[in-house]
């Protein structure tokens, strides 16, 4: 950015700045001290060079007119503090703002006290962060300066917040308490007002600014302030007269010292439910903005007018999301996270139970549950009338198929219901978009043989084969999925040698599960022309290596591909494929060699990877494993291929604790090492203890993950426990 050119101002921005006319104030015209000493005309905004409409938009603030108001706070975000722009007249406004905020009876302060808040910012600014705009240096170092000076301009003056926490305006109150521990530059002072003013409070949404401020304080100050909150927190579990100031306490509280949270969090938090629940069914018919309040043509106008509506609306109330970051601040609390979900999953508000299902479903992938209830209370959503609540549960129940057998029946029975045309069908949606789409694939990912009609059905009539096709078919079994064998063959011959989409790979992984006997020849044909076609290599030769020996006439071409100048991954699986095909170790070895020895991290783990299902076979590249820069995967390959308890054993229980990702892979080598493994004993049994699955980090947000692994991982836990003889618990 050059120069100081402002941009022009647009129409309807205009005519809300000009718009303000010097407003009345109990019959006389307002005066704010020394604003007309000001000389607004050398500043400006974002609008204009000459910010001399300023003193009108903030004389509008105290208008006796509330269309007035609510244009004046337009103009201030729009223009003096546009997108969070700090100018000269933003910086000259401070004063002003502070003292029409503390004008008793003024209406709307507490949207003065957020503004100024704004003003100042998150935290302190840094110019580094902030500067850059302008080419000019001393352009660009005055523009960071507006901000640094608006920052200790709203500090200095912050003592005034103080006295709004005993404001007769209760949303005064609750502006006050957000802002001192916000911008006050004394917490310890604040926190000692914040304590003295808390017995006194009686008002609902005062209340829970007190504790959200307590709860900001302690994270902000923990070495000055954590202990004293955690006490001040847990005596506003008993004395908060509003249920979800104390949901917010307990909120707080959990982030703060979650094993200081009572017994009872659980009843705390679902008596904040009930309250919400009764509270939106009394409020449902009132659903309007605040009476007698005209409506502006203004951004604060259509804001205050959409709070209205979704405070009454059933799905938009607050205690939902206090409640989902009440479950993320728990952590590995899961002796209240299970109650707390049961109950929730039971809410007769509906829109709780949706906030509650998605809340399940993260829960469920990120720790493990004492027992299969929560997955039988999450399939009851399924008999519920509400299509909404329906696919919610089934999108989770999904990512929870490894679990999910003990409610097997109950998807069924929802799959059958659409067939006999009990529940009507979605139109203008695609199958997987839709509520019998999800329960056919939360099925198929249980290996259900209950879904092969309908798969079968899929895979003929689709435009493109299911993208968890693949899963589905190992899920399955080649055995029992078998005679979807012919209907994928028939797909892929339809679609050509030259084909290099998707959909043909999906059914090149389906063939390479099935190693459907018939699909030989085409796959190598796909082979043959797919030079240029890396991924539809990729496809084929990991499914002929699935064939074994059947694929043994490819040999010629597999070799001349594994010796070739194609994709690196592309050379390690058709040696892989080779091995397969005739035991040949003379190609496949060097190759895998290479892979191992390669400065590609991904070849190198591929290579170790393939290394690894020779087993005995690769043994002559042991040392080659040994030296490897493959961490826990080389740990794991070295003891597939030689067997090496003393030499692979400290190697595997070191990376247990440094690569948690490992270990599925690295307990199904211990359970190979049988009673060898005893030293690893430790190691099971705090693994089985352990409420939270090896893969979740602790992260408060994590994507669902797949818990098969995790899966995988308890059952060799308890299958090395039996072996070693060992307690359950460490």
């Amino acid at each position: 950015m050059t120069g100081s050119a402002r941009p022009v101002v647009s129409g309807v921005r205009h005519a809300v700045i000009s718009g303000c006319r010097t407003p009345l104030r109990n019959g006389e015209a307002l005066v704010l001290t020394g604003i007309d000493d000001v000389d607004w005309a050398s500043m400006g905004h974002a609008y204009t060079e000459s910010a001399t409409d300023v003193p009108d938009l903030l004389r509008g603030l105290a208008s006796d007119d509330p269309a007035e108001r609510d244009i004046a706070l337009d103009g201030m975000y729009g223009a003096v503090h546009h997108q969070g722009d700090v100018y000269d007249s933003t910086v000259a406004c401070i004063p002003f703002l502070f003292e029409l905020a503390a004008m008793e009876g003024l209406p709307d302060r507490a949207a003065i006290v957020h503004l100024l808040c704004s003003i100042a910012g998150e935290e302190k600014p840094d110019p580094e962060e902030i500067g850059g705009l302008f080419e000019d240096e001393e352009e660009d170092a005055a523009y960071v300066q507006h901000f640094l000076d608006a920052w200790a301009g709203v500090r200095e003056r912050a003592d005034a917040f103080l006295g709004l926490l005993t404001d007769p305006d209760a949303e005064v109150r609750a502006a006050a308490a957000g802002a001192l521990a916000h911008v006050h530059p004394d917490p310890v002072r604040v926190f000692g007002v914040v304590r003295e003013r808390w017995p006194d409070e009686r008002e609902a949404g005062a209340q829970r600014a007190l504790v959200n401020a307590v709860g900001e304080l302690a994270d902000k100050h923990a070495e000055l302030l954590a202990e004293e909150a955690g006490r001040l927190l847990r005596a506003a579990l008993s004395v908060a007269c509003d249920p979800e100031a104390r949901l917010t306490a307990l909120d707080e509280l959990a982030h703060s010292a979650p094993r200081s949270l009572p017994e009872n969090t659980a009843e705390i938090a679902l008596g904040a439910m009930r309250h919400a629940y009764e509270r939106k069914a009394a409020v449902a018919e009132a659903a309007v903005p605040e009476p007698g309040r005209p409506r502006t043509d203004t951004m604060v106008s259509y804001l205050r007018e959409l709070e209205a509506t979704h405070y009454a609306n059933a799905d938009t109330d607050e205690t939902p999301g206090l409640l989902r970051r009440l479950h993320r601040r728990l952590g590995d609390r899961t002796d209240i996270r299970f109650p707390l979900l049961m109950d929730q999953l039971g809410s007769p508000d509906w829109g709780q139970r949706m906030a509650a299902i998605n809340m399940c479903g993260e829960v469920l992938t990120g720790w493990r549950a004492p027992d299969d209830e929560p997955v039988i209370a999450l399939a009851r959503q399924l008999r519920e009338p509400e299509l909404r609540l329906n696919k919610a549960a089934l999108d989770e129940l999904r990512h929870l198929a490894p679990i999910a057998h003990v409610v097997a029946d109950d998807v069924a029975a929802f799959v059958e219901e659409f067939s006999e045309g009990v529940r009507s069908h979605e139109k203008g949606l695609g199958w997987e978009d839709m509520a019998i789409g999800k329960a056919i694939d939360a099925l198929a990912l249980q290996g259900d043989e209950r879904v092969l009609g309908a798969l079968e059905s899929m895979v003929r009539r689709l435009p493109d084969p299911p993208r968890n096709l693949e899963r589905w078919l190992t899920a399955l079994g080649r055995d029992t999925a078998a005679e979807l064998g012919p209907v994928l063959h028939e797909r892929l011959a339809a679609l050509g040698p030259d084909d290099r989409s998707a959909a043909g790979d999906r059914l090149v992984g389906g063939l390479g599960v099935l190693t459907h006997p018939e699909s030989l020849a085409p796959l190598v044909g796909r082979l043959r022309e797919g030079r240029e076609g890396r991924m539809t290599q990729w496809y084929v030769l990991r499914a002929l290596a699935r064939y074994g020996e059947v694929a043994a006439p490819t040999a010629p071409l597999l070799r001349k591909l594994a010796s070739g100048a194609g994709a690196p991954v592309n050379r390690l699986a058709a040696a892989h494929a080779l091995w397969a095909a005739t035991g040949d170790t003379g190609t496949a070895l060097p190759a895998l060699r290479a892979g191992v020895e390669s400065e590609d991290a991904s070849a190198r783990d591929l290579a170790l990877r393939l290394l690894g299902s020779l087993g005995p076979a690769a043994a002559p590249l042991g040392d080659i494993v040994r030296a490897a820069d493959g961490g826990a995967r080389a740990a794991i390959t070295l003891w597939k291929v030689t067997a090496d308890t003393d030499e692979a054993l400290p190697r595997l229980l070191h990376h247990w604790t440094t690569d948690p990702k490992f270990r599925a892979a690295i307990a199904a080598c211990l359970t190979d090492m049988g009673t060898a493994a005893a030293p690893a004993l430790p190691l099971i049994q705090a693994e089985l203890a352990s409420s939270r699955r090896h893969h979740n980090d602790g992260s408060a947000t994590k994507p669902r993950q797949d818990i098969t692994a995790d899966e995988e991982l308890l059952r060799d836990c308890r299958r090395i426990l039996s072996t070693l003889g060992g307690s359950a618990a460490p």
